[in-house]
């Protein structure tokens, strides 16, 4: 079957889980406990195909050990972010978990930008397979967010501000998942000219 044609299944795919996700969540408010565990499966499977996305689109292959190693990553990390929820509440107890007076550390959207910016560098370094990894954490910190900000829209806490936008438009989450895996794909096929070997490594 041709590539793009692939391709675009993978991203018609992708759209129907974030869809039908959210509508079975909607769906499904009792129990607490089945809504909670297809939340975050919806999490962990987007985070899932939007790395696979990623991954076979680059020019490059990894090795077939390295590539489920890195699905696995994107999608343990997507699930295991709202774990912060019982880590804030100091409780195991889902309703304490989901009854927050404020959003939970690992929901801060300053975490994307701090693993685009390692990711920028490890790649000026060209440590490939550390850019690899970074790139999966990035994948499902940065599309969990996403979906989460329909609802409570993006939060950003730093040392200099600590703000939430509006809710993200749902058009736009749909537009911004399928997009982030061409664009750390362009990012990590982009070559490696823009400083000189000799002085990179003087400064390093």
């Amino acid at each position: 079957m041709n590539f793009n044609i692939v391709l675009v299944l993978k991203h018609v795919i992708l759209c129907c889980v974030c869809i039908f996700g959210d509508k079975v969540t909607e769906t499904v408010q009792k129990p607490a406990l089945l809504r909670a565990c297809i939340d975050n499966a919806t999490h962990a499977t987007i985070g899932c195909i939007a790395a696979e996305i990623l991954l076979h689109s680059l020019k490059y292959h990894t090795k077939n050990q390295e590539y489920w190693f890195l699905l696995l990553i994107a999608t343990v990390v997507s699930s295991l972010i709202d774990l912060d929820h019982f880590i804030e509440a100091r409780s195991f107890r889902l309703q304490d978990a989901t009854h927050l007076d404020r959003r939970p550390f690992l929901h801060n959207s300053a975490i994307c930008v701090v693993t685009f910016v390692i990711l920028i560098l490890t790649k000026r370094l060209e440590r490939n397979r550390y850019s690899l990894f970074i790139s999966a954490v990035l994948i499902a910190f940065s599309t969990h967010h996403l979906r989460d900000a329909t609802r409570r829209g993006i939060w950003i806490k730093s040392p200099f501000q600590d703000s939430s936008s509006p809710a993200v438009p749902y058009v736009l989450y749909l537009a911004f998942v399928n997009i982030i895996p061409h664009v750390l794909c362009l990012l990590l096929q982009t070559p490696y000219s823009t400083v000189p070997k000799m002085k990179l490594v003087e400064m390093v």
